[in-house]
């Protein structure tokens, strides 16, 4: 078998070299010989700067944050927190959950007969069914988590080149707790009245084994009438909006 040469890349001397390989079988035996030949060359050889990592580099959150001028990112990173996402991913966490009351009215519309003749009036999308202030509590936690979010990041725009440290750890304290409240308590709130609602879906004897289990009928009328739709158009609407606000605040 013939050998065959085979170019390398230039070395730091701007020489460039070539490998003759010449194969052979001995046997069940494989030799190579191999004669390297260096030849000069008077064309330069480009050298690239060592690619560094950088403060804004988009691949790495985390070193981003160290690695930048943003005190609150840098603290934010190195102190321990169960949800660790920026605020403008948790408000978009929290108008999906805001959405998720939401998502009441289209359950109870579609009710069977046999369901709806068991709500108040027959009609349980203008009913207030006690089950339902625990979806109002949670969208009311929701949406005071999702103010005092949006007021840690307006006052981190405003003020942090002059914040300190201590400053800074007070408003990430603020947000760690309305993160917790609001994605955890909350959740678990509306978690709980849309699987009461979705129980209508699976029928009236469902329906009635529930309200015997139970120490107060869940769906039993409220002194004060708040209608499922009313609530329902409410989170949408606050949906839409703690959206809109989180978006804008990640541009």
């Amino acid at each position: 078998m013939k050998g065959q040469y085979i170019p390398l890349e230039p070395n730091e001397n701007n020489t460039h070299r070539s490998v003759y390989v010449k194969k052979f079988d001995v046997g069940s035996e494989t030799a190579a010989y191999f004669g390297v030949f260096c030849v000069r060359s008077n064309t330069p050889i480009p050298k690239h700067p060592p690619q560094l990592m950088t403060s804004t580099d988009p691949n790495d959150p985390i070193a981003d944050a160290l690695l930048g001028e943003s005190t609150y990112e840098r603290l934010r990173v190195e102190r321990y927190a169960l949800i660790k996402r920026r605020i403008p991913q948790k408000l978009v966490y929290q108008s999906g959950l805001l959405f998720a009351i939401a998502l009441v009215v289209p359950i109870v519309a579609t009710y069977p007969s046999s369901v709806q003749a068991t709500f108040p009036g027959g009609d349980p999308l203008w009913s207030s069914p006690l089950v339902l202030w625990v979806g109002v509590y949670a969208g009311g936690i929701e949406l005071g988590t999702a103010a005092c979010l949006v007021a840690v990041a307006i006052a981190r725009r405003r003020y942090e080149p002059s914040l300190s440290e201590s400053q800074v750890h007070a408003l990430l304290n603020v947000e760690d707790v309305a993160s917790m409240f609001g994605l955890a308590t909350g959740g678990f709130a509306i978690l709980i009245t849309v699987g009461f609602f979705l129980l209508g879906h699976a029928g009236v004897e469902t329906v009635s084994a529930v309200v015997e289990s139970a120490p107060r009928n869940p769906y039993e009328q409220t002194g004060i009438s708040v209608p499922v739709i009313v609530v329902g158009a409410a989170a949408a609407i606050s949906s839409c909006v703690v959206y809109a606000v989180g978006r804008y605040l990640s541009s």
